[in-house]
């Protein structure tokens, strides 16, 4: 099999906040206010995080580390972290139910990096079996699928299992996702549903934030003893702000969710749902 050069990765670092949305956009201005008012050191913590993760990119383009293990991080963390990004900028925008999908994503692609740092050797076998190559009769380029790293069950962390299983059963279109996505005033006897909705609502952006920075930290842990495998300048910078977006995650009146027993079966209780900040709590089960 012909071997395989790494070309210098192009990286491109930057995290900021999404711009507010002009009169007559597709989003919320109110959104935008009211989630930077309620939940900006949240939203602040989330981009902090992303730009520790980018600055670590950055510094891993240098030819010291120019091999497929750090490719294959840089390619597969890529997909993450934007995912996360467009989820909060998403967000921001009031656009709950789109970001929901894009947490899933990047939750999968994490997963997929807890393999590659544990020396998982699926792009080596990829690239060893021809998964780039031509395809001379078609006049093509080919990029072979092939199957995601294998997931070892005991090396996964936690917290990100648990926003995979959450985020997960929202992102499916399923009725009851869908109510709470789509209809959350909804209850027994009523069913409320919106379309297209962009206004603030409080539980939502909670909960969505909230997965942010669950992988956030999640990921800053994962990075802090990869000091083998990428240029981890300041492992304690990671530790640091996984210790902030912590304690920030787990603040008693905080939207949740997470999987326990409900009346003898396994279910998703949501704790705290509100639309507004002073609204009265409520509990859903799914």
């Amino acid at each position: 099999m012909p071997a395989f050069r790494v070309s210098p990765p192009r990286v491109f670092p930057e995290a900021e906040r999404s711009s507010r949305p002009p009169a007559g956009a597709a989003g919320s201005p109110d959104a935008h206010r009211q989630t930077s008012f309620v939940l900006g050191e949240t939203v602040e913590l989330v981009i902090e995080g992303l730009r520790l993760e980018s600055a670590i990119a950055n510094e891993a383009a240098g030819s010291r580390y120019r091999n497929v293990t750090v490719a294959s991080l840089l390619a597969t963390g890529s997909r993450a972290w934007l995912s996360r990004l467009q989820a909060l900028h998403a967000v921001e925008w009031g656009a709950y139910a789109p970001a929901v999908p894009l947490i899933a994503s990047a939750a999968e692609q994490e997963v997929a990096c807890v393999a590659l740092l544990r020396d998982d050797p699926a792009w080596r076998d990829w690239l060893d079996a021809g998964g780039l190559g031509d395809l001379h009769d078609e006049h093509a380029t080919e990029y072979a699928l092939a199957t995601p790293p294998a997931q070892d069950a005991d090396a996964i962390p936690d917290l990100l299992v648990g926003v995979r299983d959450c985020v997960g059963a929202l992102a499916a279109p399923s009725p009851g996702a869908s109510v709470l996505l789509a209809g959350g005033e909804s209850g027994a006897g009523r069913l409320a549903v919106t379309f297209g909705d962009r206004d603030f609502h409080v539980a939502l952006a909670e909960l969505t934030t909230g997965w942010l920075l669950a992988l956030g930290i999640a990921k800053a842990e994962l990075l802090a003893e990869a000091g083998d495998v990428l240029p981890i300048a300041d492992a304690d910078a990671l530790i640091r702000w996984a210790r902030s977006a912590r304690r920030e995650l787990e603040a008693p009146r905080r939207c949740r969710m997470e999987r326990r027993e409900v009346g003898g079966a396994e279910r998703y209780v949501v704790e705290n749902w509100r639309r507004a900040p002073s609204g009265a709590v409520r509990r859903i089960v799914l």
